[in-house]
């Protein structure tokens, strides 16, 4: 089965490209806007692999760094990516075993870490 990774941001059109991007190498995409939302998928249970997130989503009661950090201490499993054009993680923002990017990402280096999440062995 093909792994299932939640994207997480706030601008419908960069959702949008993350989106096809992520579909396009083969994944399946569930999509949230915020971090509420996305929690609110992750508790749902599903078989959810890695999240891509956003760091600034003013709708949500947290940021990106908050949402990766909660990711990682209730669902081990799931590996964390982190976009921002803004916001350059400082010490303490990035969970152990979270990656980081700086937006604009590149369609091909998105893919790679997605699947560097995926297979960390694989680094």
């Amino acid at each position: 089965m093909r792994p299932l990774i939640l994207v997480v941001e706030d601008e419908v059109l960069v959702r949008m490209t993350l989106v096809d991007v992520l579909e396009d190498a083969g994944f399946r995409v569930i999509e949230a806007a915020h971090a509420d939302e996305a929690l609110t998928v992750l508790k749902a249970g599903s078989d959810i692999q890695g999240v891509v997130t956003d760091v600034e989503m003013p709708r949500g009661s947290i940021n990106g760094f908050e949402l990766a950090r909660k990711v990682r201490a209730d669902w081990q499993e799931i590996g964390v990516l982190i976009a921002s054009g803004r916001a350059a993680p400082k010490a303490g923002d990035l969970p152990d075993g979270a990656l980081f990017i700086g937006k604009p990402v590149h369609p091909e280096t998105l893919v790679h870490l997605v699947k560097t999440l995926l297979n960390p062995s694989h680094l």
